[in-house]
């Protein structure tokens, strides 16, 4: 994952807290008031931009993620033996890093019973 992909969750998910706590306020704000009216017409457009905006986000990180399958998929079929050793030397090193959280079992010493 990028920087890029990391900031535009961060911005995506900031997005959909503000969107949350605006119509959480105007629910609070009631609909009675007469003169939050125009505050809460500036308020909802704000709020269907915010939307229309995480919308574009969600999309763009798709066309993302289509365009690094393709680009992957496309580089293994290009270089199938080096694909292999790839995932043989990742294979290794996550079992290296499993082997090595697991504590070693000592073999029981027998002759202390006797």
């Amino acid at each position: 994952m990028t920087v890029q992909d990391t900031s535009s969750d961060a911005l995506a998910a900031e997005l959909r807290r503000i969107v949350a706590q605006a119509e959480a306020l105007m629910d609070a704000a009631g609909t009675n008031n007469p003169s939050l009216g125009d505050l809460k017409e500036r308020v909802n457009e704000t709020i269907e931009a915010a939307r229309a905006k995480l919308a574009d986000l969600q999309q763009e990180a798709r066309q993302r993620g289509r365009t690094a399958a393709a680009a992957t998929e496309s580089w293994i079929r290009l270089n199938p033996w080096a694909a292999v050793a790839v995932g043989a030397g990742l294979g290794m090193l996550v079992g290296a890093l499993l082997m090595r959280g697991v504590p070693s079992a000592a073999p029981a010493d027998d002759s202390a019973e006797d």
